[in-house]
């Protein structure tokens, strides 16, 4: 048989055309109203869905009813997408699947505005179809719930946040796109947020600052359960606020921010240090806490009284409802409204109690005997009283958990460190299912509680969460890092001795560098003979001396110097799995090189008495962000410290923004003209629960932007020679530093502290 030619062989699209294409039989009377120079397009995505779906099948059904509704909102583009899609799930076997993305469509279309919108949506979908195939039914079922919630764009950020939460769990990941996980309802809260609690956190510092003389700590509320509504909270100065609260949105969101702020400064001015709650029962808990409430807001007013056209009109209880929840809520209210009024006995009571004692509210044992008390009325009233579900009322008020001690003694003792220890290992202890697991790992006798060494290396506890940018959604994930405190591994100091005493000539050196150094404050020098500019009170004095025939002082000129050392540091190492590369085939390790330089650092630093710290950091997944502290600010670079410094071991990943994130929060506190963050790296932010390295070099990069923001300075120098591109995205390209030859860190270092610290 005769074969045609090249050129004289028909066009696929053509025959298609002239047998009634696909795009024709399968969208009858739409393909003419789809542009010429997307018709191709559209006949390959029709083509494939006709070839996977049969006339009268159920994927048909569902495309008839969505695509005139897609074409006329967004055009062909989208609709192309979503035959594309469904062709190809309909490819791998997934008809039902594809149903149901088509039967979401109408419905995604009430609340999708254009065809960027729509792309996005289908994004989303495709999204999940490809990374979670067993919960695309349960995302296409809340299609009208999600998207009313969160657009498309905070579709895109929360569908990826659980993906990630999940960690490869297919179980978990359809518990959370069910809602069966309350830890979905928690990020459906904060990425609904459309006033996140990341811009207001400026202003709330600059109010709460402004009132109490008190510069807060702002963080993100931890994940609560899905039965119990969210409220505010505290430990000190730090301040925990919800990313939102439910139903509040817009300006009214930001308004009940502010007040919940600055309801909790005011208990951090006038409710003094946590007490004791041993032998409290938590209805008498709840109970004195809300007199506590109301006792500080009252000395608050005294001191500020337009607080109260903030605080009051959330005191909307009415008054009605006989259980123990609404009649605590009725007590806030005539508590905090001397002029409202409520005929209940048990109320009356309570305002009557709390206005007697007014001249005695500094004897902390008196809000608790009128708490107790009332108690005891609840009880004989046989009320019950469920603390889990228990949300204090009003909103704007925090959970009281920052006014209370739990599982302490009345009388505290040991230092603050060794009270710390004793909750770190209550917390161990909790965490620890059976008692044999507190033996050593050579099977030794149980390990005495509060013994620092020998400690277990294996052995960890959660330090704290902290946040993640996510570069998709452009929003925090919060609490989404844990930082785990693993005890150091303690090695022969002098192991650090020897590398010092092996290069006495670079540690003089070191030394000498770290002595030239003035950072500080600049300070204003007057009446000087010479200047960068005039000293006008004294030009002043020399102008009045001349006209009344004086001899003028010509000391008439300023200049400014730094005649102080105001300066604090911290170096953070990164001790990654690559560290252990070995250079240039020697048995020298590139980590090896890396604590040397550290320690000739820090043996000048303390010589010279700069406040500094040395940390070092690596990761195995968002859960273990392990944060070594070797010497913290205030403590000596002895024995101790340089013992941690000799113990370190590098492994695992680079998690880069949550260590900055840490070390921001360790120098943060430090009173001091500058504070700069150093960080000695030789890999691009990586982990093994994250496929995507940009993700992490977007937050890393956010982690340095917040650090500037709290006024810290992060400089950063780079081990790899072919890093200049993300180190440079990272920290700006003015401050990052490329060595190229790792040996010569211990000598270019110090030379690099001193032109920071100018």
């Amino acid at each position: 048989m005769t074969q045609l030619a090249e050129a004289d062989r028909p066009d696929p699209l053509t025959l298609a055309a002239s047998a009634g294409s696909a795009a024709d039989r399968l969208l009858p009377g739409l393909t003419v109203r789809v542009p010429a120079e997307d018709r191709a397009a559209l006949e390959r995505a029709a083509a494939t869905f006709c070839d996977r779906f049969q006339p009268a099948s159920l994927q048909r059904r569902a495309l008839a009813t969505a695509a005139p509704a897609l074409l006329d909102r967004a055009g062909a583009e989208p609709l192309i997408r979503l035959l594309e899609l469904a062709g190809d799930l309909g490819q791998r076997g997934r008809g039902g699947d594809a149903t149901l993305v088509l039967t979401a469509v109408p419905r995604a279309l009430r609340w999708l505005s254009d065809g960027d919108d729509l792309a996005v949506w289908l994004a989303v979908v495709a999204d999940v179809a490809e990374r979670a195939p067993e919960s695309l039914a349960a995302l296409a079922g809340e299609t009208d719930h999600l998207l009313g919630r969160l657009g498309a764009r905070g579709l895109a950020g929360f569908a990826g946040a659980l993906i990630d939460l999940a960690a490869g769990r297919e179980d978990l990941r359809q518990a959370l796109f069910s809602f069966r996980d309350p830890r979905a309802e928690t990020l459906l809260l904060r990425e609904a947020a459309d006033v996140p609690l990341a811009r207001l956190e400026p202003r709330l510092k600059g109010l709460f600052t402004a009132l109490w003389s008190v510069e807060p700590v702002i963080r993100p509320s931890p994940a609560g359960s899905a039965q119990t509504a969210r409220r505010s909270s505290f430990d000190g100065r730090i301040l925990f606020l919800p990313d939102a609260y439910r139903g509040v949105r817009g300006e009214a969101s930001v308004t009940l921010m502010k007040v919940a702020a600055l309801h909790i400064g005011a208990h951090l001015a006038h409710s003094g240090r946590p007490r004791p709650a041993r032998a409290l029962k938590p209805l008498q808990i709840a109970l004195i806490s809300l007199l506590e409430d109301a006792r500080a807001e009252h000395l608050a007013l005294d001191q500020y009284p337009g607080l109260n056209r903030l605080w009051l009109p959330f005191h909307t209880a009415p008054a009605e409802g006989g259980t123990a929840e609404a009649l605590l809520a009725r007590l806030a209210r005539v508590l905090a409204d001397p002029d409202h009024e409520d005929p209940d006995p048990f109320v009356q009571k309570g305002r009557a109690a709390f206005r007697e004692a007014r001249d005695s509210w500094d004897d902390p044992d008196v809000l608790r005997r009128i708490g107790s008390g009332l108690g005891n009325d609840l009880g004989q009233m046989r009320l019950q009283f469920n603390s889990k579900t228990y949300a204090v009322q009003p909103l704007y008020r925090d959970d009281n958990l920052g006014l209370w001690q739990f599982d302490l003694p009345d009388q505290e003792q040991g230092t603050p460190d060794e009270i710390s220890i004793s909750v770190r290992i209550e917390q161990r202890e909790t965490q620890t299912e059976e008692p044999d697991r507190r033996r050593t790992e050579e099977g030794g006798d149980e390990v005495s509680p509060v013994r620092l060494t020998e400690a277990d290396p294996e052995a960890a506890f959660p330090l704290c969460r902290l946040p993640e940018w996510d570069p998709v959604s452009h929003r925090h994930r919060p609490d989404w890092v844990q930082v785990m405190e693993h005890p150091p591994r303690l090695a022969p100091a002098a192991i650090i001795d020897r590398l010092l005493s092996e290069r006495p000539d670079l540690l003089r050196r070191t030394s000498a560098l770290i002595r030239q150094a003035r950072a500080g404050q600049p300070v204003r020098l007057r009446r000087q003979a010479e200047g960068d500019r005039l000293d006008l009170e004294a030009a002043l004095r020399a102008r009045i001396d001349l006209a009344g025939g004086h001899a003028p002082d010509t000391r008439v000129y300023e200049t400014r110097t730094l005649n102080s050392r105001d300066l604090s540091v911290l170096v953070l190492l990164d001790i990654s799995e690559s560290t252990k590369d070995t250079i240039d085939g020697s048995p020298v390790s590139v980590f090896s090189i890396l604590r040397e330089a550290a320690a000739h650092l820090a043996a000048a630093m303390a010589e010279a008495g700069d406040p500094f710290a040395l940390s070092a950091f690596h990761s195995d997944g968002r859960e273990d962000l392990r944060y070594h502290r070797i010497k913290r600010f205030g403590e000596a670079f002895d024995t101790r410290a340089k013992a941690r410094l000799a113990g370190l071991r590098p492994g695992l990943s680079t998690r880069m923004g949550g260590a900055l994130r840490m070390a921001t929060r360790d120098i943060q506190p430090m009173a001091t003209h500058r504070r700069l963050v150093l960080i000695i790296t030789d890999g691009e932010p990586s982990d093994i629960d994250v496929s995507d390295p940009k993700h992490l070099v977007e937050d890393a990069r956010k982690a340095v932007q917040e650090a500037a923001g709290a006024g810290i300075d992060v400089f950063c120098v780079g081990l790899d020679r072919t890093g200049d591109t993300y180190l440079s995205r990272i920290f700006g390209r003015q401050n990052v530093i490329q060595i190229d030859r790792v040996t010569a860190l211990p000598d270019r270092l110090p030379k690099l502290y001193l032109r920071l610290t100018r």
